[in-house]
């Protein structure tokens, strides 16, 4: 009883602080592209082309998805979507604190934006994972295919890039590093990545063992 009002509250929370944080973002964001001249399509564009944002976006209809039944949530149901999206938010937390943070001063609500999607985020995310989910069927073999949705990303914002110049992040900004720095900025990432999806399952393996030897 205990367990599952913890697993309801923490799933709420997280519910409602990326529908608050995501919200908060965009309504900010738009206004201040469309004030520096982009039309409305190309502001929308900007802003769902931040890594930042789409994962914020989907571990938001993870917690959606543990609270509705609706069929098109199912894929966010699963243990290796939701080990996937501990990873990924790790990685977007270390990625700006590490890399983005030294370099963007954002003032007022940007600066609030930035510590709930960047901070609060991820790590709410990480404990409702390791506190409410079921372990243990995430392995190993599991991690190449986890990379398979930063790829299509990466895809996407580097054709992007190559047709408009404008890039969500430094590094991967082809037009002032070249392809190659490029190449080489995603491969540390994509290794990265990979580290933390290997931590994550081995987390998920531990956890595991640890309640099978509880009960």
């Amino acid at each position: 009883m205990i367990q599952s009002m913890l697993n309801r509250a923490l799933t709420w929370a997280g519910l409602i602080l990326g529908l608050v944080a995501l919200g908060l973002q965009f309504s900010i964001s738009i206004p201040a592209y469309m004030a520096n001249g982009m039309s409305l399509p190309a502001a929308l564009v900007q802003f769902f082309s931040f890594f930042t944002i789409l994962t914020n976006i989907a571990i938001t209809l993870i917690y959606l998805s543990a609270l509705a039944g609706w069929s098109w949530l199912n894929w966010f149901r699963t243990p290796k979507t939701r080990a996937m999206m501990t990873g990924v938010m790790m990685l977007v937390m270390i990625f700006y604190h590490v890399l983005l943070r030294p370099v963007w001063e954002p003032q007022g609500l940007f600066l609030v934006c930035d510590y709930l999607l960047h901070y609060a985020t991820p790590i709410l995310f990480a404990l409702w994972w390791g506190l409410t989910q079921r372990h243990g069927t995430v392995d190993y073999p599991d991690a190449p295919s986890m990379l398979v949705p930063p790829l299509i990303y990466l895809a996407y914002v580097m054709a992007r890039g190559a047709l408009t110049n404008a890039y969500p992040y430094p590094t991967l900004n082809a037009f002032e590093l070249g392809y190659g720095q490029v190449a080489i900025n995603v491969v540390l990432v994509a290794v990265g990545l990979s580290i933390l999806y290997l931590i994550t399952i081995g987390i998920d393996r531990a956890l595991a063992r640890r309640r099978a030897a509880i009960s």
